[in-house]
């Protein structure tokens, strides 16, 4: 009788252990399961992210290829803006030499005949200064061919010379460079370029 106690209660004891090692399982599964739970919960959060930055990082590259087309359109606009201003000044310097010569003209027509003299008029007079539209000459004075440039400044390139006393007509000018007044010129023959404005004279030596 007193072993029979004893394996009952040792049998007890055993399925207590039992129950209690499964009910630790039940609770290592069920904090498993949460961990893995919370750790797809994470994973799911970092792909958010990844998308979200994926995403900004794209905004991003648009707003700098905005930011370059409205910086070279600007750009063209200021560029359209001075070219406009250049070309106006050129229209206004054309317009102002064109009323010179004109008043000239009318001027000695009217002197010629107040006087009552035979007046042989043979164009209007020469203009004082070097202007668009003028006729002009290399001047003589020593002797030296004037260098043709294909651009204004000392630093372009001269491809040809004008012998003293070539004739030519102004086309474009003056642009003040490397301290002389450059001017664009068609020679009587044709050929066309820059020229230094200094060696230039009004009237044929």
């Amino acid at each position: 009788m007193i072993n029979f106690g004893n394996n009952k209660k040792k049998q007890e004891e055993e399925e207590k252990a039992r129950a209690e090692i499964e009910a630790q399982k039940e609770q290592m599964s069920k904090a498993m399961r949460e961990m893995s739970d919370q750790v797809a919960a994470k994973a799911k959060e970092v792909a958010e992210l990844e998308k979200k930055l994926e995403a900004a990082r794209k905004d991003a590259e648009k707003v700098d290829v905005a930011n370059k087309a409205v910086a070279d359109a600007q750009a063209k606009m200021r560029q359209m803006q001075a070219d406009l201003n250049k070309a106006q000044q050129e229209a206004n310097k054309a317009k102002a030499a064109a009323t010179a010569a004109a008043t000239s003209t009318a001027s000695a027509a009217s002197q010629a005949v107040a006087e009552g003299s035979r007046v042989v008029l043979g164009g209007a007079p020469k203009p004082a200064v070097l202007a668009v539209g003028v006729t002009a000459w290399v001047q003589k004075a020593g002797g030296k061919n004037l260098r043709l440039r294909d651009k204004p400044g000392l630093n372009s390139n001269a491809f040809d010379g004008l012998a003293p006393g070539t004739q030519m007509t102004l086309l474009e000018g003056p642009t003040q460079l490397d301290g002389y007044p450059w001017w664009r010129i068609r020679a009587a023959d044709g050929r066309e370029g820059w020229v230094a404005g200094s060696e230039l004279v009004l009237q044929p030596e």
